[in-house]
């Protein structure tokens, strides 16, 4: 069985973070917000002054699209990492604006309606 110096560069958990985070073209702060962690907490894993939990390495893999062994022990090559699909997240950003468009659309024919309905019930209680 080989054996190799357990600090190495390529099998430090921090150095693939840092890695896998640069090549998907993200900042710290960027990552940190995608993960819902703080700046500081992210810039403490890639100093390796503190280790994400079980559940942040599975959301770290999934988000740097690397796989959870590689980045827990570097097992593996990691794939090719892409860079984020922004047509995507434009598609996404459209369909929200869209959805805003439309919820404002609805509260102002809801108020309209209201409205009406209460000049119709004035109408009502003074013809009566």
């Amino acid at each position: 069985m080989p054996t190799s110096e357990p600090n190495t560069p390529d099998l430090i958990l921090s150095t693939r973070i840092i890695n896998a985070r640069q090549t998907c073209g993200f900042t710290q702060a960027q990552l940190a917000l995608r993960m819902g962690v703080k700046k500081s907490t992210l810039a403490n894993w890639e100093t390796s002054h503190s280790s994400p939990r079980a559940n942040k390495l599975i959301e770290l893999a999934g988000i740097l699209n690397v796989p959870v062994l590689w980045l827990i022990a570097g097992a593996d090559a990691p794939p090719e990492v892409s860079a984020p699909d922004l047509s995507e997240t434009l598609m996404l950003e459209q369909k929200l604006d869209k959805a805003d468009l439309l919820i404002n659309e609805l509260s102002a024919l809801v108020s309209d309606l209201r409205g009406h309905t209460r000049r119709v019930q004035r109408d009502i209680d003074e013809s009566y």
